[in-house]
C-alpha cells in the first residue's frame, strides 16, 4: 500500500475518456450528475474527516488507508465531471463550497499533524544514513 500524505502529490491515472455517449448523455443524466457529484463530494468530506481523526489519533496506516480511498473518490469524480459538463443550481453551489470549506481545513489541521512528524521521519532517516556512511568509512571490525 503506498500512502501519500497530505501536501504529497499522488500518482493520477490517466483520465478514461471511453465513457462519453455524446451530447444526449448530457442532456438526460445531468440531473443525476448532480446528484452523484454531490454525494461524492459529501465522501470525499467524510474521508477527510476519517483522515484528520487517524493524524489526531497517530495512527499512520489507518490514515495511509483513508487518503488512499479518499483519492479512489476524486478520481470517480473527476471521471464525472470530465465525463459531462454540469451545473450545479445555488443550493448545490452552497453545499459545494461548504464541502470544499471543510476539506481545506481539514486538510490544513492534517498538515499541521503530519508534517512535523515527516520532519522528525527525515532527520531520524539522515542521522541513520550518516552514521552508516562512518561505519562504511572506517569499517565496522
Amino acid at each position: 500500500m503506498t500512502c501519500v500524505l497530505p501536501g504529497w502529490k499522488s500518482a493520477r491515472p490517466p483520465p478514461n475518456h471511453n465513457n462519453d455517449l455524446g451530447p444526449l448523455s448530457t442532456m438526460i443524466f445531468a440531473t443525476d450528475n448532480n446528484g452523484a457529484i454531490m454525494k461524492l463530494y459529501a465522501a470525499i468530506a467524510n474521508q477527510s474527516q476519517v483522515m484528520l481523526d487517524s493524524a489526531k489519533a497517530g495512527n499512520w496506516d489507518e490514515l495511509c488507508a483513508a487518503e488512499e480511498q479518499c483519492s479512489k473518490l476524486i478520481h470517480e469524480l473527476q471521471a464525472i465531471k470530465e465525463a459531462q459538463q454540469t451545473e450545479l443550481n445555488e443550493k448545490e453551489r452552497s453545499q459545494h463550497i461548504g464541502y470544499l470549506k471543510k476539506i481545506l481545513a481539514d486538510d490544513a489541521a492534517i498538515r499541521d499533524i503530519t508534517e512535523p512528524r515527516l520532519k522528525q521521519l527525515e532527520e531520524f532517516l539522515r542521522a541513520a544514513n550518516n552514521s552508516q556512511k562512518l561505519s562504511n568509512s572506517y569499517g565496522s571490525n
